[in-house]
């Protein structure tokens, strides 16, 4: 199928702001008006939460500025034109990977006592929807261990700085 005709099906069928993101998305990676891809690969192409973490980011102002959406939003509805569930692996993945890659340790540098228990707090959330997710809960070997150890290192920064 060639892009511009699932991206014309798209802007007919679908709201303004899913069409202008799927668009942005295809032209960072393709030619819209010559390639041509299965259907099969512009699903996996959607689905994959990466894409939209590469692709999107720097149309994030206007999604939420214009459309008062966002990537997040964008992908539900994806996944749900594509009848994917959006609480997938590859958000999961996407999610655990963002979360391993902190190091609780490095707020207890930080001074000021509110940024630093904000900042320890937006992680445990991080972590917290991981683990609410549908995905982990019926995956839940997947990354335990990672999800474990992290929530460890919190609890002891967090020890160390007397939130506790």
């Amino acid at each position: 199928m060639k892009l511009a005709d699932f991206l014309s099906t798209l802007q007919k069928d679908e709201k303004e702001v899913i069409y202008l993101c799927a668009k942005h998305m295809l032209q960072k990676r393709y030619d819209i008006q010559e390639e041509a891809l299965e259907e099969h690969q512009i699903k996996e192409f959607f689905i994959d939460y990466n894409n939209y973490d590469k692709y999107l980011n720097d149309y994030a102002n206007i999604i939420y500025k214009r459309y008062e959406s966002s990537n997040d939003e964008i992908y539900e509805y994806l996944c749900t034109y594509f009848n994917e569930n959006s609480d997938n692996r590859h958000l999961f993945e996407y999610r655990l990977k963002r979360v391993i890659n902190q190091d609780p340790k490095k707020y207890l540098a930080i001074e000021d006592f509110e940024m630093r228990n904000a900042a320890i707090s937006r992680l445990e959330k991080r972590v917290q929807i991981i683990e609410e997710s549908n995905f982990f809960k019926k995956n839940s070997s997947l990354g335990k261990k990672e999800i474990d150890e992290i929530k460890n290192q919190i609890n002891l920064v967090k020890k160390a700085v007397g939130v506790i």
